[in-house]
């Protein structure tokens, strides 16, 4: 990981849709369950000189473990709003899909999780339609980690 914009990650937590803390993704008969990622980082002196104005974005993304997309999301961020503690908490709810309905994508096979997920947490100054965005995205991973998936009958 090249962590470019210097996120010095705190917490990370993986929460039911009771804000229990968990510890694997659990199939609940034909769906994942419902849950979120939060997690906290420091933003000092290093973050804000990497940031080239004001803004970026977090993203977390999900991938099968044959490395198919499943999820992406986003969060704005403004460097206005960063506290003078330099602590941000961030929250992404977390829906990843079992299936694709392939009436809508005819040309994509998606092999989906069966075992376990792959969970990346990056941030970006590109938008996502700049021919250097993914190259950033890369760059600006802070976290990358593999989940654990159960079925919701067994044994955590």
């Amino acid at each position: 990981m090249n962590n470019k914009y210097h996120i010095n990650l705190l917490s990370f937590n993986l929460l039911n849709k009771e804000q229990k803390e968990i510890y694997s993704f659990q199939i609940i008969k034909t769906s994942f369950s419902e849950c979120s990622c939060k997690f906290v980082v420091y933003l000092d002196q290093r973050f804000q000189a990497a940031l080239n104005d004001d803004q970026g974005f977090f993203y977390l993304s999900a991938f099968s473990i044959e490395n198919q997309p499943l999820i992406f999301e986003q969060i704005d961020f403004r460097l206005s709003k960063l506290p003078k503690s330099g602590l941000v908490e961030i929250t992404f709810k977390i829906n990843i899909p079992i299936h694709l309905d392939s009436s809508a994508f005819p040309d994509k096979k998606i092999t989906y999780p069966k075992d376990k997920v792959k969970l990346r947490l990056s941030f970006s100054t590109k938008d996502v339609g700049d021919p250097f965005f993914h190259q950033d995205l890369e760059e600006g991973t802070f976290i990358s980690t593999t989940i654990p998936i159960k079925e919701a009958d067994s044994n955590e």
